[in-house]
């Protein structure tokens, strides 16, 4: 509407925006209209679940299922020197953390060492496979057929070859060589000879004459394959450290081959076990030996000499003045043979020391040293070179953990050999000493008999030997007894099984998942709805946000295709719109009771909201109650009044304004007896200015002496402001909004209207409601309900037709 147009200089009032509704989302949410909306899309949200469901059962039967078999083992971290007996070496040993032992168990069991061991292991050597329609089986334990090979070309491992059964004797063989195919028949049990490799296929107890339907093929797996394979799907884990336990995992497609590989890896980590341990035992066994040998030497010296002194002297009585020096001597003596024995042992482990030897051949003689500080050194670069042998098992000589522990044992070997050079210069200093007291002792035997003194000399040595030489002894049986006996320092509490269920994919957790997003999405799809829905729908709606009483709401005419506004009560008296029309055209009588003649003016927001459609018919059903009406169109750039009617627009309104027509020669007969009309006439360049102009005033009064009610069918006031002109001059303004078609924001205008133009006497009707039998509140809401009027059984439909329709 142009400027000059507006005459009364009167706000036009626009309908309003998406973003002005969204401001008053909050203020405007309703769980009704949220309800409508969710049953409006049940259908969606049910195939958004079965779409989601279908996906999780598609996924769970086309993926191929991942098991797991594991095994619990419980660690031994006791020293050997407890295993020996040496229980004071024992407490004074520092023992490794229960954390340290199982983080050292764990690297060995994940080393390359031990996969090595498995790669021999001919059932990993080749896979074999049994073609499905979509996904193909490893037989792994029921393959009909095992394979017999020596691959010359590298390039033939980790290759694919098929195998087709073409009898019980026969079989296609057909594998890629580079670009090209080959396909050959052989014979079962026929040794295949090429240039690249050698391969015989003989059948197993497994083979059926089912088999022969089935298409297989077969992978030879390369050395660096199977490490990979076990690497990439072993996992070892701790379970509890004071209980020092851990667990052995290992996953597969195949849930008897998961089994089987948890059990060859405790297999192979046993064996590994018992190698080390029976190792150390051999060296210790083996140092024992050589100084047996030694002590063996001596002590049968001294046994020759002795004898050889009682049959040379005939005698072995010993004077009794001589015994208390004689127990002197041997005290002495002792003492200088422990002192020698500390000198020797000193020496030895300078040799290991400056020769860079293992310490494990020296752990059993370490008692003997007297000096508490060079043993604690001892131990501590024994657990050094310990630990930088269980890193050289997965890791290499220059890397930063060797070498730093490489400085460390450097460092020890250093204040080792200087306190062995303190110790050493003590025993001396001692022996020294010992050696004085000797002297002094033998000037006292001077006068004694010399045979006396050479036999006490030659029985205190062999003594001193033979003792020693049966202590040897005894730990040796020891040493070959813990040999004999020599079990893995670990225990399987948990041995491996074939496990049940699969860890991949959680079919539960797939189906809640997969139902979880059908949901959601459905619940989005429904506030997306909800979000989107900017109309409104129902009468409780309308009710709440509006100042203005609603008069009641209109059924949605569906008996037939209505290209414009038509009057239909005439033609369906007992319809639910009929009803409704008369319930509405009751609640008129409540606003102006005591007023016999009305002037009632129909307007809407926007064009297309149905108010010509509602002015017709709700003037129709007024005039069936013996009233007479009058209907005007003064829509004069949009008329569609005499459309209703099927007459022509040749005069009318614009023309009796004018005075080229009287209202005589423009009022029509409609097919109900007391309702006529008037049409807009011809469309005038200045409507407001004619509904302006005192002729209108006139002619209004003219009618009032005629007719009881007046319907004036006003522009749209949201888009022009002839519709507020004349509604200042009705008696009950009527504002039509349309079910699912109005904008929410038609609210600020009824409420505007009535604020800013003193309209208290408006009043809202709603429009194509979608269902009947509770209208009013598009069949989600509350308020009496019509039941099925004469017309109306056709709406019912499809059940399908209903639910996937837009409400």
């Amino acid at each position: 509407m142009s400027q000059e147009n507006n005459l009364n200089n009167e706000p036009i009032l626009k309908p309003s925006d998406d973003d002005e509704n969204y401001d008053d989302f909050l203020s405007d949410f309703d769980i009704a209209q949220l309800l409508v909306v969710g049953a409006q899309n049940i259908v969606w949200v049910v195939l958004l679940l079965v779409i989601s469901l279908s996906g999780a059962f598609l996924y769970n039967r086309y993926t191929k299922a991942v098991y797991e078999s594991s095994s619990i083992i419980k660690l031994d971290s006791k020293s050997d020197a407890g295993v020996l007996g040496l229980k004071a070496l024992e407490d004074q040993h520092t023992k490794v953390s229960n954390m340290s032992v199982i983080s050292g168990e764990m690297e060995i069991l994940k080393s390359p060492l031990l996969y090595k061991r498995l790669v021999n292991i001919d059932r990993l050597k080749v896979n074999y496979f049994a073609n499905g329609k979509i996904l193909f089986e490893e037989r792994y334990a029921n393959s009909p057929f095992k394979i017999y090979f020596n691959i010359k070309n590298p390039a033939y491992y980790n290759k694919k070859f098929d195998v087709k059964f073409l009898s019980n004797d026969e079989y296609v063989l057909t594998y890629s060589n580079g670009e090209k195919e080959i396909s050959i028949t052989y014979l079962v049990d026929e040794t295949i000879k090429t240039e690249d490799f050698e391969i015989k296929l003989s059948l197993t107890s497994i083979f059926t004459e089912e088999s022969i339907k089935q298409t297989y093929f077969f992978i030879i797996n390369s050395e660096e394959a199977i490490l990979e394979y076990l690497k990439s799907n072993l996992s070892v884990s701790v379970v509890n450290v004071d209980a020092s336990t851990i667990k052995v995992s290992f996953k597969d497609h195949d849930r008897i081959k998961a089994r089987d590989i948890v059990n060859l890896i405790d297999s192979v980590y046993l064996l590994q076990t018992v190698e080390n341990k029976s190792q150390a035992q051999e060296q210790t066994i083996a140092f024992l030996e050589s100084t047996l040998d030694t002590t063996e030497a001596l002590l049968t010296n001294y046994e020759m000499k002795l004898e050889s002194f009682i049959k040379k002297n005939k005698t072995v009585d010993v004077k009794g003045d001589l015994g208390k020096l004689a127990e002197k001597m041997e005290e002495i003596d002792n003492e200088k043979l422990q002192l020698r024995i500390q000198v020797s042992l000193l020496n030895d482990l300078k040799e290991l020391i400056v020769m860079d030897k293992d310490l494990n051949t020296f752990i059993p003689t370490i008692s003997e040293i007297p000096d508490p500080n060079l043993v604690e050194v001892i131990k501590k670069l024994n657990e050094l070179q310990q630990e930088r042998e269980h890193l050289l098992v997965s890791q290499k000589e220059n890397t930063y953990v060797i070498r730093s522990k490489n400085l460390a044992i450097d460092n020890l070997k250093n204040t080792i050999l200087e306190l062995i050079s303190q110790n050493k210069r003590m025993l001396f200093q001692k022996m020294s000493e010992l050696n004085s007291k000797v002297v002094d002792l033998e000037r006292m035997f001077i006068d004694l008999p010399s045979k006396e003194t050479e036999y006490t000399r030659l029985k205190r040595f062999y003594g001193l030997y033979e003792k020693y030489y049966l202590l040897l002894m005894e730990k040796k049986a020891e040493f070959g007894i813990a040999k004999a006996g020599t079990v893995p320092n670990f225990v399987v509490l948990a041995p491996a099984t074939i496990p049940e269920t699969p860890i991949f994919p959680n079919k539960i957790f797939l189906y809640m998942t997969g139902g979880g997003i059908g949901l959601f999405l459905g619940v989005l799809l429904i506030f997306f709805r909800y979000f989107l829905h900017n109309t409104i729908s129902t009468q409780k709606e309308l009710e709440k946000v509006v100042k203005a009483p609603v008069l009641g709401g209109i059924p949605e005419y569906t008996k037939e295709n209505l290209e414009v506004s038509k009057l239909v009560v005439d033609k369906n008296p007992k319809s639910a719109i009929s009803e409704a029309l008369r319930s509405i055209r009751t609640n008129l009588e409540f606003i102006c009771p005591n007023q016999k003649k009305k002037l009632i003016a129909v307007t809407s927001t926007v064009s297309g909201e149905g108010k010509t459609f509602v002015a017709a018919n709700l003037a129709g059903v007024i005039a069936m109650s013996n009233q007479k009406v009058i209907l005007l169109d003064l829509d004069m750039r949009k008329p569609k009044v005499h459309l209703a009617f099927d007459k022509e627009n040749l005069k009318g309104m614009s023309t009796i304004l004018i005075g080229k027509h009287t209202f005589e020669e423009c009022v029509h007969k409609t097919p109900i007896e007391n309702l006529e009309f008037v049409s807009a006439g011809p469309t005038p360049p200045n409507p407001s200015e004619l509904i302006l102009r005192p002729e209108f005033d006139a002619l209004l009064k003219k009618l009032h002496e005629v007719y009881d009610v007046i319907f004036i069918d006003t522009p749209p006031v949201g888009l022009v402001t002839d519709g507020v002109l004349i509604m200042k001059k009705a008696d009950i303004p009527l504002y039509v909004v349309r079910a699912n078609y109005s904008k929410k924001g038609v609210k600020r205008n009824i409420n505007k209207l009535i604020s800013t133009t003193g309209f208290t006497r408006m009043s809202v009707i709603l429009n194509a409601l979608k269902s009947i039998n509770t209208y009013g509140y598009g069949g989600y809401g509350y308020g009496y309900g019509y039941g099925y009027y004469e017309g109306d059984k056709d709406k019912k439909g499809n059940i399908f037709k209903r639910l996937f329709s837009k409400k």
